[in-house]
């Protein structure tokens, strides 16, 4: 071998030779640029199919779970249905048509019939709320109940409100029904339906307190044998005489005069009182109250009373009701400016003109003591009271009765107020009248 070839340095390419060689170095190797082979492009495509054929096992089996079915009991019945399912689409499928429940004031009244739930469900026992309902999807197995819809309540709000006082009647009628106890106004809280307007009773704040009317059949309380004669219609021409047999027999009565009868007819009233009997009213012109309005009602005890104050009669708030006819609305529409009513128990039947001996008879006959009698002063012809009433005084004290006004009559009775037996009692200023009558 030669030197040359042994030697170290490097070898060195002639100039004429350098493009040839760079621009052989730039252009693209022929063998590299070549496609893959077909066993490169196969195994890419079965990897292709392997993925689609993943994906649509996976994707099927996603499909096939999602829209499996499971077992559940509705209404006792068992049912395949699908999973998740909700309630609604349960019923849908088993064909059940619950019926809508309503829509409901807060008193109970409905508003809108269907307005309330569609249905109820009961899942395992347990009765679910809406919340439930909305929230509920089938898994499997659970045991579900459906039922009609449940009634909804109105939207309401609440109020406070006052309460006024109502009118308590006497549990029995008596001769005198009175004002046991006067109204004072409440406050109480109160539902009210927004849709409605109706209200239903709340917490009481201050409890209101009803007017209260009590009834009885007068008695001294020690036995004393006292009867109260009394008569109505007057003052008229036969007053002065009553007064004057009255007197001659040491009685007392009560007259019951109408206002419409006073004027011109002062000095009777003032002889009533001078003798010792009592004045009371027996309303103005004689109207049935209980057939008259309120405002009528009011005055025709209002101007009786003034009529009799104005005469001399003294002030009084006791009256006998024309006819004996007192119901509890009558009392309510009085506002409350009478204390007391007095009927009586032993009716003389003067009006249908009977005879003395029958008037005297139905005066005396089984008389007790607190009995009230009576017998008129106006209102036709008197001539058999005036004979009749010597008869009656001296049967009744031959008997060991006194003859006594009512007032004085009621003062013998503890159960009635004191007011009310002197006969002018009188609503207190911290007190309310009732505006109906409890039921």
């Amino acid at each position: 071998m030669s030197e040359n070839y042994y030697s170290r340095e490097p070898r060195v390419t002639p100039p004429h030779l350098r493009a040839q060689t760079a621009t052989r170095r730039q252009q693209p190797n022929r063998r590299q640029t070549r496609r893959p082979p077909r066993r490169s492009r196969e195994n890419r495509l079965a990897a292709v199919i392997a993925l689609l054929v993943v994906a649509a096992i996976v994707g099927g089996g996603v499909w096939m779970w999602l829209n499996r079915t499971v077992h559940v009991s509705v209404n006792g019945t068992g049912a395949d249905v699908s999973a998740s399912a909700t309630l609604e689409q349960i019923m849908e499928a088993e064909g059940i048509s619950p019926k809508p429940g309503n829509l409901v004031s807060v008193g109970g009244n409905v508003l809108e019939e269907g307005g309330g739930t569609a249905f109820t469900a009961t899942v395992d026992g347990q009765e679910l709320d809406e919340a439930g309902i909305a929230a509920f999807r089938a898994a499997g197995n659970e045991n579900i109940t459906f039922g009609d819809g449940a009634d909804v309540t109105e939207a309401s709000h609440e109020e406070e409100r006052e309460v006024q006082p109502q009118l308590e009647p006497a549990e029995s009628v008596g001769a005198i029904t009175f004002v046991s106890q006067y109204g004072k106004v409440g406050r109480q809280k109160f539902v009210v339906g927004d849709v409605s307007g109706e209200t239903v009773a709340g917490e009481v704040i201050e409890p209101v307190q009803n007017v209260k009317l009590e009834s009885i059949n007068p008695r001294p309380d020690d036995g004393r044998k006292v009867v109260a004669i009394t008569f109505d219609d007057g003052p008229s021409g036969y007053t002065q005489r009553y007064l004057d047999i009255l007197s001659e027999h040491g009685a007392r009565a009560t007259f019951f005069c109408l206002g419409s009868q006073i004027p011109g007819r002062e000095d009777l009233v003032q002889a009533i009182k001078a003798q010792g009997s009592q004045v009371c009213s027996h309303t103005q012109n004689h109207e049935q109250l209980t057939a008259i309005d309120a405002d009528t009602l009011r005055s025709e005890i209002g101007d009786a009373f003034a009529a009799i104050s104005a005469a001399g009669g003294g002030d009084t708030t006791t009256l006998r009701p024309p006819y004996g006819s007192l119901d509890a609305q009558a009392w309510v529409n009085s506002g409350g400016n009478f204390s007391a009513s007095v009927i009586w128990n032993l009716d003389s039947l003067d009006w249908e003109l009977p005879g003395v001996d029958a008037i005297v008879s139905n005066c005396t006959n089984g008389a007790w003591s607190g009995a009230i009698i009576l017998m008129h002063d106006g209102g036709g012809n008197r001539d058999q009271d005036l004979e009749a009433l010597p008869k009656i005084l001296e049967t009744l004290q031959g008997q060991g009765y006194e003859f006594v006004t009512l007032s004085e009559l009621f003062s013998m009775d503890s159960r009635i107020p004191a007011d009310v037996a002197a006969g002018n009692a009188r609503m207190p200023e911290d007190c309310v009248w009732a505006t109906s009558v409890a039921e």
